[in-house]
């Protein structure tokens, strides 16, 4: 599945108490559009089955769909516009899979990375320990085809999601991101075909893409101290 993927870039929207939001990026391809970024429904039930297959071998129950948080993602994604929306939610962004399987996938696939036993935020599993915060409930994603043209286009199908209440939260992470469990102590819940039960080793993407980027970048979108909306520049990783 993951054979045509390119190297990825990936920025992650941090505060000092929460990170919520997270993006991955890929080149755009030349296929033809999959049924599940065209079809409404088809694309709604491929983001609840992988998300919630990835939720159920990490101990987490399913997320319900949230037409709010669809719709505002939805809004987002038809700004094209590869950043953040800086939004009050959980937010994961990716944009130029070949599908949308592959787009909810690769921020799963993090979980290579991820230490169970420190629990503690990284920003090259962000993506992951969104998807399956134990305390969120809710999730909803829109997705746009754009033209990834100008500067700061995204290219292909940019797919939105959000998630409520926002996962990543500082202090919250052992509680809320759990090792997988076996199958017969896994919660109800979907079992997608292309979720992997294990992933390939932590440095080898599956099918010998690359997860990992060439680049990425964070900053602190917002943060709350004493009332205040303080701005900072984190810089390049």
């Amino acid at each position: 599945m993951f054979a045509h993927l390119p190297t990825a870039l990936v920025l992650l929207l941090l505060t000092p108490s929460t990170f919520a939001s997270t993006l991955s990026f890929h080149l755009p391809r030349a296929d033809q559009a999959a049924a599940d970024y065209t079809k409404d429904d088809l694309f709604k039930n491929t983001i609840l089955n992988v998300t919630n297959t990835y939720r159920k071998q990490h101990n987490a129950t399913s997320l319900k769909w949230n037409d709010t948080l669809a719709d505002y993602a939805k809004d987002w994604s038809e700004k094209c516009n590869f950043e953040h929306s800086g939004g009050p939610n959980g937010e994961n962004l990716s944009s130029g899979y070949a599908n949308a399987s592959q787009s909810i996938i690769v921020w799963g696939h993090e979980r290579v990375d991820y230490d169970f036993k420190k629990g503690e935020f990284t920003h090259e599993t962000g993506h992951f320990s969104q998807l399956v915060w134990k305390a969120t409930k809710t999730v909803g994603c829109g997705r746009t085809e754009c033209d990834g043209q100008d500067n700061g286009r995204a290219p292909g199908w940019f797919v939105v999601c959000e998630y409520y209440p926002p996962g990543n939260v500082i202090g919250s992470f052992i509680e809320n991101v759990q090792a997988q469990v076996p199958e017969d102590e896994q919660p109800e819940g979907p079992s997608d075909p292309d979720v992997p039960e294990e992933e390939p080793d932590a440095k080898e993407c599956p099918q010998g893409g690359d997860c990992s980027g060439a680049a990425s970048m964070s900053m602190s979108r917002w943060a709350w101290s004493a009332g205040v909306v303080v701005w900072v520049v984190m810089g390049i990783l």
